[in-house]
């Protein structure tokens, strides 16, 4: 395959679980990675030269336990065509290992490259049901490739998903703590199994969480992100979190949890108080020496796009 073109794409930060929706339910914010590709015939795929600015420079690693060369390589063998190797640019504002979705991200940037360099074969729903394969679940994969609020669900190894666009007067104010914690550790928190009572009241959340979203009432959200699953088991693992929750439920937020795994913590807040709120969650975080930064970010309604090459 001869190709001569440069490709890019843009994919946002994302949040899953929302509190009680857990490994369904993700949204998109307005925090983006970048990723460029060039072409090179002479080079294979897994010896694509990686420059990488902002987010993981110095920690992303290069050849085949690159997240988004692996992608690449899933979308390629899917469609059965072969693709080169060339030089890949990064430029990344989602912080890794923060519950921010950075994994997806890159998953969902290589993902898209790779249909690039295939001819555009594959739809939305296509590509994300490949990536939900490598990520394992879907609930951080959709939103990044449909922006806004989406639920999805596995049947049968197919991803089913839905998006409904998240109120604009909404902001979603993350704390993100100056530590990493892998997914893989989080999950390992979580029991094996749940009460009869954990459930009912779970469903009952996530059908008060939906209907925040739909009806535009974020006084509901509250009572919507009200978990048993998994926040209870991941809080111990976030030194300063609950601090952190209690200040921002004083502030006034309209609702408060972690952020897909954590560390991060997300708010949701009205524009007016987004910021007292962000600050009051850092000063939690401090009171028990953890250092932390707050962004106040709107949330992504449209998810992955491609760059035009003179952006690039």
């Amino acid at each position: 395959m001869k190709i001569n073109k440069k490709y890019g794409v843009r994919v946002p930060a994302t949040t899953a679980n929302i509190g009680s929706g857990f490994d369904t339910l993700g949204m998109a914010l307005g925090l983006y990675n970048e990723a460029y590709f060039t072409p090179v015939n002479e080079l294979s795929l897994m010896k694509s030269h990686i420059d990488i600015q902002g987010e993981g420079a110095g920690k992303i690693k290069p050849g085949a336990d690159n997240m988004v060369l692996q992608a690449m390589q899933a979308v390629a063998g899917k469609v059965g065509k072969e693709i080169p190797g060339g030089e890949l640019k990064l430029i990344n504002q989602i912080p890794l290992a923060r519950g921010m979705g950075s994994s997806s991200a890159a998953l969902v940037s290589g993902a898209y490259l790779a249909n690039q360099l295939c001819g555009n074969v594959l739809n939305r729903h296509e590509i994300l049901n490949i990536v939900t394969e490598l990520e394992c679940h879907p609930d951080n994969v959709a939103p990044a490739i449909f922006g806004g609020f989406c639920f999805s669900i596995v049947k049968n190894k197919f991803v089913l998903t839905e998006q409904w666009k998240i109120p604009d007067t909404w902001k979603a104010v993350v704390a993100v703590p100056d530590f990493e914690l892998r997914t893989e550790d989080a999950r390992c928190a979580l029991p094996d199994t749940y009460s009869r009572e954990d459930l009912v009241q779970n469903i009952g959340a996530v059908s008060f969480l939906m209907a925040a979203v739909m009806m535009r009432r974020g006084e509901l959200l509250k009572v919507g992100l009200a978990d048993r699953i998994h926040v209870p088991y991941r809080l111990p693992l976030i030194s300063g979190a609950e601090e952190a929750m209690k200040n921002a439920d004083k502030k006034g937020c309209y609702g408060v949890t972690i952020s897909g795994s954590g560390p991060t913590i997300i708010a949701f807040s009205s524009e007016e108080k987004a910021y007292e709120i962000g600050a009051a969650m850092v000063d939690g975080f401090k009171l028990h020496h953890v250092k932390s930064k707050f962004m106040v970010l709107d949330f992504d309604q449209e998810g992955v796009r491609l760059i035009q090459l003179d952006n690039y």
